[in-house]
């Protein structure tokens, strides 16, 4: 019983001095249509580095890499928006290791509302269409020679 004590407390005092992110906090009203700024504690024995990802399972299935190779020094991290999701509750931000021989979850956030997404840039827009264009286009003439060849 007392090696099972002393375990559970040291593998919470090591929990404690790891990477954690402080903002956003439970329950917050987050609004992703302007930058938002991501904040966290880390120790030196953290990875240098990590991979930014808005998680939502709560009645959705939403994993969406914001941005990879953040570096853990920095303390924070700003968004410059986030579109194509829901506005929702239950969102979080995982950190995932970049480590190849560390793998998962480095750190969760709290659960935060976001209130606001922003809108697709017009390039990302254009491309799809230009895109969706291109593929119908070529699969006209595509038909039309195997009609003509039987």
């Amino acid at each position: 019983m007392r090696f099972l004590s002393l375990s559970f407390m040291l593998a919470f005092a090591v929990s404690v001095l790891a990477l954690t992110i402080t903002e956003p906090n439970n329950n917050d009203q987050v609004d992703l249509s302007q930058p938002y700024t991501v904040k966290w504690t880390t120790v030196g024995s953290d990875p240098n580095n990590f991979t930014l990802v808005l998680v939502n399972s709560v009645g959705h299935n939403i994993q969406k890499t914001i941005a990879e190779m953040v570096q853990s020094s920095k303390s924070e991290y700003t968004i410059d928006k986030v579109w194509g999701i829901p506005v929702a509750n239950g969102y979080q931000f995982n950190f995932l290791s970049a480590q190849k021989e560390n793998t998962g979850i480095l750190a969760q956030s709290s659960q935060f509302n976001v209130t606001k997404v922003g809108e697709a840039p017009k390039s990302h827009t254009a491309t799809a269409t230009a895109t969706a264009t291109h593929t119908a286009s070529t699969s006209t003439p595509t038909s039309a020679a195997s009609k003509v060849l039987t």
